[in-house]
C-alpha cells in the first residue's frame, strides 16, 4: 500500500473516523442526580501515597502531608475517620482540630492483646487531650470478619475506652457480622456501626441500585437493634476494577452512587461515612485495582468528579482521541511500508483495524498504568504490550490481506526454534508463529487465574481483544478452522483448554457480567483457529479407544 494512493488516504480517513466514534463514545458525559449543596457528612483518611503501605512498620506519617490533605478536604466535609494511631497517625487529631475538622477516632484491635493495649492506651491519652474535636472512638475494624478476636474481648476493649474517655463508643463491621454477634457487643456501644459496600457484597449491586441495595439493608437491620442509632461507617464505590455481576467500578458509576447517597441522606437524616478521602495504592496488593480505588480524589491529590452537572468517564477525550489516531498512523504506515498491494475496499479495513487497534493500545497502557502492583507487574505489564505491538506489526496487517494472508508455523514448529534459533528461518510465518504463540499463552495463563481465582483478577479486554480477533480473522481467512490435522497435539490441547475456561467463567460469573462473557468469547475466538484440529485429535481418540476395546 503506496503512501500516496487512494487506498491508504480511505484508510487514514477510517482510522480517523473509527478513533472519534470510540472516543466520543467512551468520553460522552451522562447526566446524574446532583448532589445537595453543602458538604459530605465524613470521609475515611489515611495518608499513604504511592508505594507507602501500613505494612511497613518502620513507616511514619508526615504531618506536612497531613496538613495539605486536611486543608484539601476541609472544602468538602467536615469530619475524617481514621483506623489508627500508631505510625503516626495520632497526628491527624491535632491538624484536624486546626482545620476545624472532627474525628472519628479509629483504634486498630489485632490478635496480638499487647498491641492492642498499646493502641488503646495511645488513643485515651489522644481523646482526652480533644475531646471537642473527636466525636467518637471506633474500636476496631471488622475484627470479627478477619476473625481476629472474640466478643467478649471486643466488649472489654469497649468498656475500657468508654470509661477513660466518656466519649462515645462504636465497634465497625459489615452486617453480616453484626447480625452473628450476641445482643451484648451491641449493648456496648453508643451506636451501631455498619459497612454497606454494594460492590463487594456477596450479591454485588449495580452503582444504580446502590442506594436502593443500602435502603433494604437498613430496613432489615435496624429492627434487630432497637434503641440504637445506626451509623454507616464505610460505603462508597470504585472508579476501577473489574465487573461483579452487574457491579461495574467506573468514574460515572462512583459518581451516581455518592449523588444518589448524599441526596438519600439529605432526605432522610441517614449519617454515613465514605470510603475513602484518596486513592490507596497499597490496597491493590490485597483487594485487586478495585481495591485501590475507592477515593474521591485520585492519589496525586485530584477531584475525580464534579458533584453536580454531567459525569464522563474520560473527561480528555479528546487528547486521548489524538493519542490513539497517532497509534493509528503509526499502524497504516507500518502496513504501506510492508509493501502489499490493497484495494480501496480493503485500504478501508486497514484504517478501521488501525483506529480500533490505536484505541485499544492506549486503553491498555491506561489499564496497565491502574492496575500494576509491583516492579514485577509492571514488566508483565510491558511484555504484554511487547505483544500487542507484536500483534499490529504482524497479524493485524495479514488478517486485513484477506486470502491471500500467511498462515502463523504450528506452535511445535516455533518451540523448535525458540529452542534452536536459525536466523535462516526468520520470515511472516514464523513471526506470525511466535506472537501467536505468546498471545495465547498468556491469554491462557490469565483465563486459568480468572475460571479458578478470580475475585481480585481483572479482564484485561483491551490488552487481549485485538489478538483474539485478529488471530481468529487470520484463520477464517485461510479456513484454517475447518483443517483437521491429526498431529498438532499443542494446537488441539489450547482450543480445549480455551473452550473450558470459557465455560468456566460463564458458569461462575453469570451471564450479567458483560465483562466476562466479553473475556469468555476472547477465550473461544482463540481456540477457534484450531476446532478442526480439536475434531480430529478427539475423533482419533474415540477411534483407538473403540479399537482397543474391540481387540
Amino acid at each position: 500500500m503506496k503512501l500516496v494512493s487512494a487506498p491508504f488516504m480511505l484508510g487514514l480517513a477510517a482510522a480517523a473516523l473509527a478513533v472519534l466514534l470510540i472516543w466520543k463514545y467512551l468520553g460522552a458525559p451522562v447526566v446524574l442526580v446532583d448532589a445537595p449543596a453543602g458538604k459530605v457528612h465524613c470521609v475515611s483518611y489515611t495518608p499513604y501515597r504511592g508505594s507507602e503501605t501500613p505494612f511497613d512498620r518502620t513507616y511514619m506519617a508526615d504531618p506536612k502531608r497531613i496538613d495539605e490533605d486536611l486543608a484539601q478536604l476541609a472544602n468538602v466535609t467536615d469530619c475524617v475517620r481514621t483506623y489508627s494511631v500508631d505510625q503516626g497517625l495520632d497526628q491527624v487529631v491535632p491538624i484536624a482540630e486546626k482545620h476545624g475538622l472532627k474525628v472519628l477516632l479509629g483504634i486498630w484491635i489485632g490478635r496480638d492483646d499487647k498491641v492492642n493495649e498499646t493502641q488503646i492506651a495511645a488513643a485515651i491519652k489522644l481523646a482526652n487531650a480533644h475531646k471537642k474535636t473527636i466525636k467518637a472512638i471506633i474500636v476496631g475494624n471488622e475484627v470479627l470478619l478477619r476473625g481476629e478476636q472474640l466478643p467478649d474481648a471486643l466488649i472489654s476493649y469497649l468498656n475500657e475506652v468508654k470509661t477513660a474517655t466518656g466519649l462515645p463508643v462504636t465497634y465497625a463491621d459489615v452486617t453480616d457480622f453484626w447480625v452473628k454477634a450476641p445482643l451484648k457487643l451491641a449493648q456496648a456501644v453508643d451506636f451501631i456501626t455498619i459497612h454497606i459496600l454494594p460492590y463487594w457484597e456477596n450479591d454485588p449491586t449495580s452503582a444504580q441500585e446502590g442506594v436502593n441495595y443500602l435502603k433494604s439493608v437498613l430496613e432489615d437491620v435496624g429492627p434487630m437493634f432497637p434503641g440504637k442509632e445506626l451509623f454507616i461507617g464505610e460505603t462508597g464505590f470504585p472508579s476501577a476494577g473489574r465487573e461483579r455481576a452487574e457491579a461495574t467500578p467506573s468514574i460515572i458509576a462512583q459518581a451516581q452512587y455518592l449523588r444518589d447517597l448524599a441526596a438519600y441522606a439529605q432526605a432522610t437524616g441517614l449519617d454515613y461515612n465514605l470510603i475513602e478521602a484518596y486513592d490507596q495504592p497499597w490496597k491493590r496488593a490485597l483487594e485487586g485495582t478495585a481495591g485501590g480505588h475507592w477515593g474521591i480524589f485520585t492519589t496525586d491529590r485530584q477531584q475525580k468528579f464534579p458533584w453536580t452537572g454531567p459525569v464522563s468517564n474520560h473527561p480528555e477525550w479528546r487528547f486521548e482521541a489524538g493519542a490513539s489516531f497517532a497509534f493509528a498512523i503509526l499502524i497504516l504506515l507500518v502496513m504501506a511500508r510492508g509493501g502489499a498491494e490493497l484495494d480501496p475496499l480493503a485500504g478501508l479495513a486497514a484504517g478501521i483495524g488501525a483506529g480500533v487497534a490505536g484505541a485499544l493500545l492506549l486503553l491498555q497502557i491506561e489499564h496497565s498504568w491502574l492496575a500494576w502492583r509491583n516492579v514485577l507487574e509492571g514488566l508483565i505489564e510491558l511484555a504484554i504490550l511487547g505483544q500487542s505491538l507484536g500483534i499490529v506489526l504482524f497479524v493485524l496487517p495479514e488478517a486485513i490481506r484477506g486470502r491471500r494472508c500467511l498462515a502463523p508455523v504450528p506452535i511445535a514448529q516455533t518451540l523448535a526454534w525458540l529452542r534452536a534459533p536459525n536466523r535462516g528461518a526468520l520470515g511472516t510465518p514464523l513471526y506470525l508463529g511466535l506472537v501467536h504463540l505468546l498471545s495465547v499463552f498468556t491469554a491462557l495463563v490469565i483465563s486459568l487465574g480468572l475460571s479458578f481465582d478470580a475475585r481480585y483478577r481483572d479482564f484485561p479486554l483491551a490488552a487481549f481483544s485485538l489478538a483474539a480477533v485478529s488471530l481468529a480473522l487470520l484463520a477464517l481467512n485461510r479456513g484454517d478452522h475447518k483443517k483437521q490435522a491429526e498431529d498438532r497435539r499443542e494446537e488441539a490441547l489450547l482450543a480445549a483448554l480455551f473452550i473450558a475456561t470459557g465455560c468456566l467463567i460463564i458458569f461462575n460469573e453469570g451471564l450479567q457480567n458483560i465483562q466476562a462473557m466479553t473475556w469468555a468469547a476472547l477465550d473461544f475466538a482463540f481456540a477457534l483457529p484450531w476446532l478442526g484440529i480439536l475434531r480430529a485429535s478427539l475423533r482419533t481418540t474415540v477411534f483407538k479407544r473403540a479399537a482397543t476395546e474391540e481387540a
